[in-house]
């Protein structure tokens, strides 16, 4: 690997990857030198095509290349013509907009990876993106963690790393973490989207939906934007109990699929039916009531969320099974 350029939207993820690059490049090549500059503090990019001091081959990782200009930004381009065979230049960039040949040559040169945020509703991505925080300070961590790790910090990198650092740091002599050990350190809710809220109705889980719910309306997301998430995963559901195929449901083969397949099982016969109308109801509140939305979404939330026989009375206390 010459080039390679590292771009995305959120700054730990993109650490994280040069992390990642970086230890598997040492790891094929220990003499490898390693030097890291940000755009603001270079006026000319550093000698990439002589041999390091002490024989090896020389890797540069440039951050903030989204705001390269000048002199520097023309030396950079002109060495994508022609990289060096015996260096790296690793390219870190929150976007390319205004960098687009430096984007277009690394990707012709040598390799482009968008480092990319999991989506709101990907629940297997946001457990990766706390797992690996774990793995990182070489410490086990079960579910349990992952989950309430995710249920304080939200859809945050930066509060999931700073959360993972906290109870690891709390709990140095615990093998395996677990829920509780996160509990005893981490209190509050994160950052949720409707989608997240949307989960926890579909999991049959009030408690998570209700925080999840919180932590939406917290990060000033529109009521009426949490109902679509929910009408659309409630859709996703029905369709599946139906019968559809992962494309005609939204959803890509494989886990996702089989795990909405279980979940849309979950659901007691006509409950999923009943889900909609009630969703077509609370769109209506929302548009009209003299509620706070907040308080009509979370009466709405919870009825949402139990398990219930169609025509019977509501029982916030219903067993889940």
């Amino acid at each position: 690997m010459a080039v390679l350029l590292l771009t995305g939207d959120d700054d730990l993820l993109l650490l994280r990857e040069v992390e990642r690059r970086l230890e598997a490049m040492l790891g094929a090549e220990p003499d490898l030198t390693v030097d890291r500059y940000d755009v603001a503090e270079l006026e000319h990019l550093p000698e990439l095509r002589t041999t390091s001091l002490f024989g090896g081959r020389t890797c540069v990782v440039l951050r903030g290349v989204e705001a390269i200009a000048g002199d520097l930004k023309a030396e950079v381009e002109r060495y994508l013509d022609a990289p060096s065979p015996d260096a790296d230049l690793v390219l870190v960039a929150r976007g390319t907009g205004r960098v687009q040949r430096i984007a277009k040559r690394a990707k012709e040169q040598g390799e482009r990876v968008d480092v990319k945020r999991p989506a709101d509703w990907d629940d297997h991505g946001w457990d990766r993106v706390v797992g690996e925080e774990f793995r990182r300070l070489r410490r086990k961590a079960d579910a349990t963690a992952i989950a309430a790790i995710r249920t304080h910090a939200g859809t945050e990198p930066a509060a999931i790393a700073s959360q993972v650092g906290s109870v690891c740091a709390t709990h140095a002599d615990v093998s395996v973490l677990l829920a509780e050990h996160v509990d005893a350190v981490v209190a509050g809710h994160g950052r949720a989207s409707g989608f997240a809220v949307a989960d926890g109705i579909a999991e049959r889980d009030p408690r998570g939906a209700l925080v999840a719910l919180r932590g939406a309306l917290d990060a000033g997301e529109a009521p009426l934007a949490i109902v679509g998430a929910i009408t659309y995963r409630v859709r996703q559901l029905l369709q599946v109990r139906s019968g559809a195929s992962p494309k005609e449901a939204g959803l890509r083969p494989g886990r996702g699929y089989e795990d909405t397949k279980a979940r849309a099982r979950a659901f007691a016969p006509g409950e999923l039916a009943w889900v909609h109308d009630r969703l077509a109801q609370l769109d209506l509140q929302l548009k009209g009531s003299d509620l706070p939305d907040g308080t009509v979404l979370e009466l709405a939330v919870l009825e949402l969320s139990t398990s219930r026989e169609v025509g019977a009375p509501f029982n916030p206390l219903a067993s889940r099974s």
